[in-house]
């Protein structure tokens, strides 16, 4: 293959190269479907149950008067694992057909986790700006979680415990405000536990589940693009040498090039990943030196190279498990174990091909080390800013009248942009796309319940009008002026206490979905000027 010049015989090559992939692919999802596996049903259904548990110990904990940095990695790590267990639903829905039913009803009951998630955050912020709120209410807050975690309560249950935090002042908008939500959340946690128990039993029932989407993604394109020059320009320097030197293990050299700048570029620390790689290729270059020209120049039969192969990798895992702190180190040598001891027919002993093929892996790895040193990722703070500036964008979009994405869709979306820099350690990136995210997020809950909200008083239909388009004079793709915010939270207090006068029930309604809308944006008040990280 080396002395090859001609182009069609390369072409058939890389066609041939191409289809082995695919049908591996194939036959891969073929098997899963014919053979379903029931280790990925069950891993799912485990993630959904203690998810769903989760969700109220994570409302005992925000709905908490404190603030710190306890309570937004919570949020983010409640953010993270529903999102992850979308992955679980990929993987379930190949494996195993129930599943593939039943997808329509998964997609539901993640999108209904995140906005249990969503309302638990919008309580918080109700909560924190309630100057008064009624003395027993943390008291039944927690019987009310207490309860929900019962798999017998039901509606009417849950009704009696929260009875006694009914506004008795329907002019008390706050409370007004607060009441709904809270009923809202008991709602919604109560029919995910009915969708739950009917998953886990089997039950039948497409027509009373409505077709759902998956949880919307975003793709990172300047990110996407710097990968894509930092992988090609490393492929073309290692091609080009490989090919002006005649080096016949240039190949191993771009394979590890190739998989490391396609694997690293999306990790945190990719300079500590490859220096992980790295220190793996080395030691297994020195284990497959002894166990090849020690132990394997005396082995003549399968069985006894099995003999010794089984117990190897037994105890390798065993010391992957016992070892947490090494586990990335022992799983990558579980991998990478098998392209350095693999046995050829007939076996070949030669100790110059041997260093040379380990030394192209090593060089491979290195090169790529390199070029992550010269074209460096972007750091989390612009990152950062990629993001905020996506979700304003997208922000923007949901104010129109006809919004490209709907609620539920914009919802899975903004926490996808906030997970994206979950394993950051810059805490100001992360604090403050949390920070917009969630701000952001409540808004549009806001606005889409506006949007639904229909009365018969022009009057009020007006003020809801203005509401909107208030939102649209103070929010932009590129920020927030601070004092065209102050003067729209002034100015949406001041509907508020207005309408708390209004003879019209419709008018109080409305008077607490506003200051619901008061509550989200007045986070932004503590946010740095423009020209900073969430500007």
């Amino acid at each position: 293959m080396v002395n090859i010049t001609e182009a069609s015989q390369l072409w058939d090559i890389a066609q041939a190269r191409v289809c082995e992939v695919i049908v591996g692919i194939l036959c891969g999802g073929m098997m899963m479907m014919i053979l379903p596996s029931s280790s990925d049903a069950t891993a799912l259904l485990t993630a959904l149950k203690n998810m769903h548990a989760r969700l109220l110990e994570h409302a005992s904990l925000l709905w908490q008067p404190e603030t710190n940095d306890a309570i937004r990695a919570a949020h983010e790590g409640v953010i993270g694992q529903i999102l992850t267990m979308n992955l679980l639903r990929i993987q379930a829905f190949w494996s195993h057909y129930r599943f593939r039913q039943q997808n329509a009803r998964l997609n539901a009951l993640l999108h209904q986790q995140l906005r249990m998630t969503s309302v638990i955050s919008s309580l918080r912020r109700m909560l924190l700006n309630w100057p008064s709120p009624p003395g027993s209410t943390r008291e039944i807050l927690e019987q009310l979680l207490t309860a929900l975690a019962s798999s017998q309560t039901d509606a009417y249950t849950v009704a009696r415990i929260i009875a006694p935090l009914r506004p008795t002042n329907v002019a008390d908008y706050r409370h007004v405000a607060f009441w709904q939500r809270l009923r809202y959340f008991c709602r919604l946690y109560l029919q995910s536990s009915q969708e739950l128990h009917r998953l886990q039993s089997g039950v039948d029932d497409h027509a009373r589940l409505a077709r759902t989407s998956a949880l919307a993604r975003h793709t990172d394109n300047a990110e996407a693009m710097w990968s894509g020059l930092r992988t090609f320009c490393t492929l073309m320097m290692i091609g080009a040498w490989s090919i002006a030197s005649q080096w016949d293990a240039g190949a191993n050299a771009l394979t590890l090039a190739a998989i490391s700048c396609v694997l690293y570029s999306a990790v945190a620390a990719p300079f500590k990943s490859l220096s992980l790689l790295m220190r793996t290729l080395v030691l297994l270059s020195l284990f497959s030196f002894v166990v090849k020209f020690g132990l394997m120049v005396q082995i003549s039969d399968l069985w006894q190279f099995l003999l010794f192969l089984f117990p190897l990798l037994a105890t390798m895992q065993l010391l992957k498990l016992q070892m947490p702190k090494f586990a990335a180190l022992w799983g990558q040598l579980i991998v990478f174990m098998g392209s350095f001891i693999a046995v050829t027919n007939p076996p070949v002993y030669d100790f110059a091909d041997f260093l040379n093929y380990n030394l192209a892996k090593i060089v491979g790895v290195a090169l790529a080390w390199l070029a992550f040193a010269i074209l460096r990722p972007g750091s989390d703070a612009r990152k950062s800013r990629r993001h905020i500036r996506a979700l304003r964008r997208d922000f923007v979009d949901q104010l129109s009248r006809h919004p490209t994405l709907s609620e539920s869709e914009f919802e899975s979306l903004t926490y996808h942009h906030v997970s994206q820099l979950s394993n950051s350690q810059d805490a100001l990136a992360r604090r403050w796309l949390l920070r917009w995210g969630v701000v952001l997020l409540n808004c549009s809950h806001v606005v889409w319940q506006l949007r639904d909200w229909e009365s018969r008083s022009d009057p009020l239909s007006r003020v809801r009008d203005n509401c909107i388009s208030l939102l649209r004079g103070v929010m932009s793709e590129r920020g927030v002026q601070q004092k065209s915010l102050a003067a729209t939270l002034e100015e949406l207090q001041r509907i508020c206490d207005s309408l708390a006068r209004h003879h019209q029930p419709a008018a109080r309604e409305l008077a607490a979905i506003v200051w619901r809308l008061y509550c989200s944006l007045s986070q932004l008040e503590q946010a740095p000027p423009q020209g900073t990280l969430a500007s």
